[in-house]
């Protein structure tokens, strides 16, 4: 049976998809060498997108969305490109139309972690930048008794960084991630059922950021 698949989920995948192919590409071309650098930025930021399907009633079942944080870490590969290191997590939460285990609100915690890259126009203060990466998804309900999913994730993303020192700055940014899920499946099961359902072929979210850059 083939299962009709929500088209703006696969349109990101697509994007998605050919900036990081770009960002490759841009990593094997040979450029000037610089110093080994790395920049370390802890991250705050404000997260909002993503819905699954109530198997009961076909309701849409949106994420509270709301604050994150996380850690980026960049490692200088050529005079203009960079390796990055993503984490980001957020606590939300899924509000039921029915009880659910004699409960209504489900906390999840949402876990992206991401290898990637990053382009970066060099400038002695103002240093605009895009970056990509592949990595994957955690969610995980705060009830035990749910199980909790993993799955392949890409993520894009661009800002800039605002050095108000040569070792200090701050970092602005935003980005969207894509996570697969299978389509038409159940998700955060336990006891023989199971929260909500993916109804399209991908989970979609969106952030902004904002964190202070330590470069050594």
């Amino acid at each position: 049976m083939l299962t009709k698949q929500h088209p703006a989920v696969t349109t990101a995948w697509l994007s998605y998809g050919m900036a990081l192919a770009i960002m490759l590409g841009a990593f094997a071309v040979h450029a000037e060498p610089v110093g080994s650098g790395i920049e370390i930025t802890p991250l705050i930021g404000y997260r909002s997108g993503g819905s699954f399907t109530d198997p009961n009633t076909g309701d849409k079942l949106d994420l509270d969305e709301g604050g994150s944080y996380g850690l980026l870490v960049n490692i200088d590969h050529d005079a203009n490109t960079q390796w990055e290191f993503l984490y980001s997590h957020q606590e939300s939460e899924l509000q039921l139309a029915q009880l659910f285990m004699g409960e209504r609100i489900f906390g999840l915690d949402i876990d992206y972690f991401s290898v990637g890259g990053t382009y970066v126009w060099r400038d002695p203060q103002i240093e605009p930048f895009i970056a990509a990466g592949i990595g994957v998804t955690h969610m995980s309900p705060e009830d035990g008794r749910l199980d909790s999913e993993t799955r392949a994730m890409l993520q894009l993303g661009g800002g800039y960084k605002i050095f108000l020192t040569k070792n200090i700055g701050l970092r602005l940014e935003a980005r969207a991630y894509a996570t697969a899920l299978s389509s038409d499946a159940d998700v955060f099961c336990g006891n023989g059922a199971c929260i909500a359902r993916v109804e399209s072929s991908g989970f979609a979210q969106y952030e902004l950021n904002a964190g202070l850059i330590a470069r050594f």
